[in-house]
């Protein structure tokens, strides 16, 4: 079975709800985990402490949220997350203008130390 990554940066449109926001995305979380193929999720902010100045974040989207993926056809996960998004929960603090970006990585290697 393929293992691999669905990767989403995004961002809070009010600064001043990111309480609110994470409570949305953390309920989001639950809904997309209920896609078939997707095993697990985690959440993170980026650092203050980057190695590139003004570099917060992807492409000024603070928040990421990993996705794994087992599946014999990774594709077909795309298929299932972006035909069942009008039945999961959505919420006006999502920024939209830009986007939220999200990538599907397949799995090439793995080292550990």
């Amino acid at each position: 079975m393929a293992r691999a990554l669905m990767l989403v940066a995004s961002n809070s449109n009010d600064a001043h709800r990111i309480g609110e926001f994470n409570d949305w995305y953390s309920l989001h979380i639950q809904e997309l985990l209920q896609v078939e193929g997707i095993i697990s999720a985690t959440r993170w902010q980026a650092s203050p402490h980057q190695l590139l100045p003004d570099g917060i974040g992807i492409e000024g989207r603070p928040f990421l949220a990993l996705y794994e993926i087992e599946c014999d056809d990774v594709e077909a996960v795309r298929d299932r997350v972006r035909d069942s998004s009008n039945d999961r929960t959505h919420s006006d603090l999502l920024e939209l203008e830009p986007l939220p970006i999200t990538l599907f990585f397949e799995h090439v290697g793995e080292w550990k130390a």
